[in-house]
This record gives C-alpha cells, structure tokens and sequence, in this order.
C-alpha cells in the first residue's frame, strides 16, 4: 500500500544492455547514486528500485514499485528534473537500449516507440509482502 494507504504499489521490471567495457564506470556510478537523484525518484512515489547486472548477456534489469497514483505525471517529473537529466547524460554511455532512435532522454529524446528501458510484463509475483514475514 502507499504511504497513505490507499493506493496498491505496482511492480515495473525493463531492461536494458550494458556495454561490457562500461561495466565497472557503470558498477561505480551506481554505488555512489546522486543524493538529488534519489530524492527525486522518492518524490515520484518509487520504491525499492533495484538494478541487477547478467554478465553473459550484457544486461541490466531494473525493478521498481510505484506507490502513487499518477504514474505518467510522476515519470515526467523524473524527466523535466534537471539534476536527473545529468545523470542520465552520466550514464546514457554506458547503456546500450534494445529499441531506440534518436537523441537519448537526456537530450529529450523518447516518445512514441522509443524505450531506453524496454518494458517487461510481469507474468508471476507471489502477492506476499517482505513485511509480512516480519
């Protein structure tokens, strides 16, 4: 539930490729997220992003929940948020999308058929929360 409990939190999970020669910029931009970056991502109701890395493959999974209740009109303060947009710039060259043309979403790039993350569906989740086992 959100904060306020009245809006169910929903999973996201997209993924992207890695260049293997970016692999540790990548690793340590990520160990060290900007502070502005992550309090924007709290203002617009996600939680618990994960990003996995599969090195066979070159890949990176991301997973989030969202516990707001405009998803489009939070994504777009991620967007417009300058600080953010720097650190896309940051990391755009490290990341390889799977579908895209055009200038990458630092330089405002997107819009219809481009993901920079490609979407996945989710097809199963246990419905148990982790507070639950607490």
């Amino acid at each position: 539930m959100s904060e306020a409990g009245d809006t169910p939190s929903k999973r996201y999970g997209s993924v992207i490729g890695l260049k293997p020669e970016k692999y540790q910029e990548y690793k340590a931009l990520h160990a060290a997220v900007w502070p502005r970056v992550l309090d924007r991502l709290t203002k617009s109701n996600i939680r618990n992003y994960t990003i996995y890395y599969d090195s066979i493959n070159h890949m990176l999974f991301s997973h989030l929940e969202y516990i707001g209740s405009d998803f489009d009109k939070d994504m777009a303060a991620i967007a417009d948020d300058p600080i953010t947009k720097e650190w896309w710039e940051v990391c755009e060259p490290c990341q390889k999308p799977l579908k895209w043309s055009g200038p990458p979403p630092s330089q405002g790039g997107g819009g219809q058929g481009n993901t920079w993350w490609t979407p996945m569906e989710e097809l199963f989740h246990d419905n148990h929360s982790a507070v639950k086992f607490l």
